[in-house]
């Protein structure tokens, strides 16, 4: 077991998906923020450690069945590409499909749902990991996260 995810596996197991993912975010930034402002920026989601990724993962999704968890997210963004829509509209219907767009609004920290009944994806809440400065094209930052995933994970 890699000690580092140590804490977040014992949360998950006791389902304590808040806490969870909360913790999930700690370990992604600690991984690779350099400085400047708090979060994983897109330079910095290429260097995310690929066995963290991969054990934060498998964290997540035996827990919740996998209904939860990076792969799946990543999974439900390959199909929304697959779509060939512009990247902004690609993100903004992986989001609608994880719950994390609720009408034309990206839903705020405080309405992520911490609950098995949440919809397939809903958590980790990947959004909490960017930084604070949005550039306007933020998406493009998580598009390269994801990117990153897919070639640790898959």
């Amino acid at each position: 077991m890699d000690e580092r995810t140590t804490a977040l596996a014992a949360l998950l197991k006791t389902r304590d998906w808040k806490a969870a993912d909360g913790e999930t975010r700690r370990l992604l930034i600690d991984d690779v923020d350099i400085g400047g402002y708090v979060g994983v920026d897109a330079d910095e989601a290429a260097r995310i450690d690929c066995d963290l990724l991969v054990r934060i993962d498998s964290l997540w999704t035996a827990a919740s069945d996998a209904r939860f968890g990076l792969s799946v997210q990543e999974g439900i963004l390959a199909e929304e590409i697959a779509r060939d829509l512009a990247s902004n509209d690609t993100w903004r219907m992986f989001g609608r499909r994880v719950g994390w767009v609720e009408g034309r609004e990206w839903i705020e920290d405080g309405d992520v749902r911490y609950s098995l009944d949440a919809p397939i994806g809903h958590l980790p809440y990947v959004p909490g990991i960017g930084t604070v400065v949005n550039t306007g094209r933020i998406y493009e930052g998580y598009l390269l996260f994801y990117s990153r995933v897919a070639d640790c994970i898959t």
